[in-house]
Order: C-alpha cells, then structure tokens, then sequence
C-alpha cells in the first residue's frame, strides 16, 4: 500500500467488501476524524464497554468518553484496581455500546482476531447493542491466510511486549523470537482466534477504517 492511488483502492475495496458482509462501514482520513465519527455513533446515555487496544488509546477515545461523563467499562482503565478487571470486563459484556481495536482486517470484509482471554472478541458478537471495531490501514491484509500469518509475526510478539512493559507479565518466548513459537507458557496471549465472516444477527457492528497507521 505504499502507493497512494493504490492505498485508495484497498481501502476503497475494503469498505465495500464490509458493507456486502453486512456491516456498517465508515471511512476516517485520520484519528481525529475517527474520534468524532465514535463519539456521534454513541448515545449521551449509553453505557461504553471496551477491550484491550492501543488504537483506541492513540486516538484519545478513553479520555474523551471520561471527559463527557460516559459511564466507561474499560478493564485496563488506570482507576480499576487490578483484582477487579476480571469483573469490569464481564460488565463490559452488557454495555450498550463496546468498542475495540482489531488485529486485522481483510480486503474481503472479514474481522480477524487472536486473544488471551477472549473478552474482547466476545464484545464484538454478542452483548452489547452495538460494537465498533476501530482499524488502521496498516491493520489491512489480503485474507485469512495474510492475516493470521500478520498476527502470529507482527501483532503478537509486539503486543507481548507492550503487555510485559505496562504490566509486568513474564517474558514470552514470541517477544525473543520476533514471532510466535506456539508456546504453552501461563500468560500466553494467543488462545482464542475469532474470524468475523458477517455481521453476527444480534448486534448493530461498525466497523471504522482510520487511513492512518493505528496500534500494533
């Protein structure tokens, strides 16, 4: 996608594969865009369940949602005592709205996702009223293949040490290695793969492309 005629076709492309998938599509020029575009999306008395994601904090969702008084379910939210995160993401779960972040997303409108505990795909099929998956353009691949293979030697070695850093976990093998070895250590990060074909039936799923290069 270095191209900028050939960025546009992807992105292009890409939206209009996830309107045929059923979703809701809405293209953002960049994460200021993308921060207006969600908060519009979210009702004044809404309550707001997230997942882990560092595309989500980059565009300042969190303290924008606090600022305007949301009632937020964020897990990872620095006033959250550490015990009670288990708790706030079941909560979460019975938002009204949940937003998240995404590992990939493929030119053919599917949503693609490796997790640890599972909440954050869990928030986006069934729950809430409505989930909003938030993706960088850099989160975009061809397919299913492309984006498991950008998960296991991007996304998660990376995320492993993101998640070492800001919370102490032990080292992985997959932060070493530069990739994923499979590993059976206690806090692996990569136990559950989710892949969305079609909006789930039960919820209103929106899935925001941001043209600008978002999380890990």
């Amino acid at each position: 996608m270095e191209n900028a005629s050939n960025h546009s076709h992807v992105v292009n492309k890409t939206l209009e594969a996830i309107k045929r998938n059923g979703f809701r599509a809405i293209y953002a020029k960049n994460r200021k865009e993308a921060l207006q575009r969600i908060i519009e999306e979210i009702p004044q008395e809404a309550t707001v369940g997230a997942g882990d994601s560092l595309t989500l904090e980059e565009i300042g969702v969190f303290e924008e949602l606090k600022r305007r008084g949301y009632r937020l379910l964020w897990p990872f939210d620095e006033k959250v005592a550490k015990e009670e995160r288990r708790k706030v993401a079941r909560k979460a779960l019975l938002a009204d709205v949940f937003l998240s972040g995404s590992n990939a997303l493929t030119m053919d409108g599917k949503i693609v996702n490796i997790d640890a505990t599972g909440n954050r795909v869990a928030g986006m099929i069934f729950g809430p009223r409505k989930a909003m998956v938030v993706v960088g353009v850099n989160k975009i691949v061809k397919n299913v293949e492309e984006a498991l293979d950008r998960i296991r030697k991007v996304a998660a070695p990376l995320n492993a040490k993101r998640i070492r850093k800001e919370r102490g976990w032990e080292l992985l093998p997959c932060v070493e290695a530069g990739k994923c070895l499979d590993c059976d250590a206690e806090n692996r990060i990569c136990n559950i793969t989710a892949i969305i074909e079609k909006k789930p039936r039960a919820i209103d799923m929106v899935i925001i492309i941001v043209e600008e290069k978002l999380g890990l």
